[in-house]
């Protein structure tokens, strides 16, 4: 089947197209990572994060944003504030900014999971979380 994508990856209407094949991979630790917002966002980031089975990310502090995980592929164990549970394809996870949370794939597959990082919600009156 041919490619009928159009060359151009961003349109004056405001909608851009980025394909998948376009975001090049890195490494982050044990993980491969791909980068996958628009141009047109400065306050969120979309990334496609691939968990090697046996990977562990070590426990931190989320200090920049939000972060929501989406299972895509595979059973990852979390563990937010002491907490744990474990995320499956379909599940998303909200971790709030100045949670303590980590990760480990313990299961029998890669595990892929899809991470987007955005600001704080609004609050009345103008408060920060």
């Amino acid at each position: 089947m041919p490619d009928t994508r159009p060359p151009d990856t961003r349109y004056d209407a405001g909608m851009e197209f980025r394909p998948y094949a376009d975001a090049a991979p890195f490494f982050f630790g044990d993980f491969e990572l791909r980068e996958l917002t628009p141009d047109a966002f400065d306050a969120a980031s979309f990334a496609e994060v691939i968990v090697p089975i046996g990977a562990d990310r070590t426990p931190r502090v989320s200090e920049k944003d939000h972060r929501m995980y989406v299972g895509l592929v595979g059973d990852i164990e979390f563990e937010v504030e002491g907490e744990v549970l474990r995320l499956a394809p379909g599940d998303v996870l909200h971790i709030d900014k100045g949670e303590k949370y980590g990760f480990h794939n313990g299961g029998y597959e890669e595990g892929r999971l899809l991470l987007i990082r955005v600001p704080g919600p609004a609050l009345p009156g103008g408060a920060q979380p």
